[in-house]
C-alpha cells in the first residue's frame, strides 16, 4: 500500500497512526529538515500493526548505524530519527506537567544527536530570524531557566479550563505555550520539544488534537511563536498574538484559517482576517439565517459567524425560543414568538 493512501484508510486506527507520523515528519520543517523514503516504509509497517512504535524507532536508529553505505543518506538522519521518536512519544500515555518531563522529552528526542540532550542551556542565546528581518527574540535568561519554567508550569497547573468557553481556551493555551517556548531552555530543538510537550499535555487533559495542523503548518507554528514574542518600539513592531491564536484555533477547534508564514514577516502586509463576532452578534446572526432559510445547517451558521460549530451549538442551547423540528436531515428550525398574556 502506498504510504499516503493511509490518509483515506477505512480503518480509523490506521488514519490516526498516519496522522501522528505526518505530524512527526512535519515538525522537522521547523529546522529545515526533510525525512527519507525509508522512513515512510518503516512508518507503513507501524501503521499496519506489523511493528510497534518502539520497534519503528529501533529500525530507524539501526539503519543509520551502518555507516559504510549510508553516507549518501546522512542528510536525513536527524529528521528520520527524531520523527520516529516523536511518533513513539506521542503514542505513549504517560505525562507529567513538570520541568523533568520537558527535559526527558528533549533527551529522548535528541539522544545521540546533540551532546546536550536533556540539559538546559548554560549560556544566553540569540537566533536571527527571517520573519524579524534578521533580528532576534529575547529568550529566557540561562541563569534562572529552572525557576522560570517551574513557576510557569505551577501557574498552568492551577488553570480552570472548565470555566472557559472555546475561544478563551484557545487564547489561554496559546499564551501558555508561547510563554514556555520563549524561555528556550535548550540550545537546540526547542520548538520540536515544545510541540511534543504540548500535544501530550493537551491530550492528558482531554483535548482532541488535529494532528494535520502540525503536519502542514509546523514552520508557521514556529514563526507565529517568534512574532508573539517580539517587540521593537523603535521599528514600531509589536508582539502579535493573532497568528498563534489562528494556529491554535485550527488545532483545537477545527477552524480553517489560512496559515502562511510569508504574511508573518514584519514588513509584510497581512491578509485580512474575519473578526470574531461578540455573543449578541452571533445570536442575532443565527436568528437572521434561520428566518432566511429554516433548514440552514449549523455548519453554515458557523462559517458565517466565523466560529466553530460547537460554539454555534452552545449558543443555540442558550436560545430556548429556537428549536429544531423533525428528522436530522429533513427537519427545520422554528423561532417561537413570545406569547403575550391576555388582558
Amino acid at each position: 500500500m502506498d504510504y499516503h493512501q493511509y490518509r483515506q484508510s477505512p480503518d480509523p486506527d490506521k488514519r490516526t497512526k498516519y496522522a501522528t507520523w505526518q505530524a512527526a515528519k512535519g515538525l522537522q520543517a521547523v529546522d529545515g529538515l526533510e525525512t527519507s523514503p525509508y522512513l515512510d516504509q518503516v512508518a507503513g509497517k507501524n501503521i499496519d500493526g506489523d511493528i510497534s512504535a518502539y520497534q519503528a524507532r529501533e529500525l530507524i536508529d539501526s539503519y543509520y548505524e551502518v555507516k559504510d553505505d549510508r553516507d549518501a543518506e546522512r542528510q536525513y538522519e536527524e529528521a528520520d530519527k527524531v520523527s520516529a521518536r516523536i511518533n513513539m512519544l506521542i503514542s505513549e500515555t504517560g505525562f507529567s506537567l513538570s520541568s523533568d518531563e520537558l527535559k526527558t522529552i528533549h533527551q529522548r528526542l535528541f539522544e545521540g544527536l546533540f551532546d546536550h540532550a536533556g540539559q538546559y542551556r548554560k549560556n544566553n542565546i540569540i537566533k536571527y530570524e527571517w520573519v524579524l528581518d534578521g533580528d532576534t527574540v529575547t529568550y529566557g535568561n540561562a541563569y534562572n531557566l529552572e525557576t522560570a519554567i517551574n513557576n510557569l508550569l505551577r501557574q498552568e497547573s492551577l488553570t480552570l479550563y472548565r470555566q472557559m468557553d472555546e475561544e478563551e481556551t484557545v487564547w489561554h493555551v496559546a499564551r501558555f505555550i508561547s510563554s514556555l517556548w520563549v524561555l528556550h531552555p535548550f540550545s537546540e530543538g526547542n520548538t520540536r520539544t515544545t510541540a511534543v510537550f504540548l500535544i501530550k499535555y493537551l491530550r492528558k487533559i482531554g483535548f482532541d488534537i488535529n494532528n494535520s495542523v502540525f503536519e502542514k503548518n509546523s514552520r508557521f507554528f514556529r514563526d507565529a511563536l517568534v512574532r508573539a514574542n517580539y517587540t521593537n518600539i523603535k521599528k514600531k513592531v509589536y508582539a502579535d498574538n493573532d497568528p498563534l491564536d489562528r494556529f491554535f484555533s485550527n488545532l483545537l477547534l477545527g477552524t480553517d484559517y489560512e496559515l502562511k508564514s510569508r504574511y508573518l514577516h514584519i514588513k509584510a502586509e497581512a491578509p485580512a482576517v474575519k473578526a470574531k463576532m461578540d455573543t449578541s452578534s452571533i445570536d442575532s446572526t443565527i436568528e437572521r439565517l434561520i428566518l432566511d432559510n429554516p433548514q440552514v445547517s449549523r455548519k453554515v451558521m458557523a462559517d458565517v459567524c466565523g466560529v466553530h460549530v460547537k460554539t454555534i451549538e452552545r449558543h443555540l442551547a442558550a436560545m430556548p425560543h429556537i428549536r429544531y423540528v423533525g428528522p436530522a436531515k429533513t427537519g427545520h428550525w422554528e423561532i417561537q414568538k413570545e406569547v403575550q398574556p391576555n388582558g
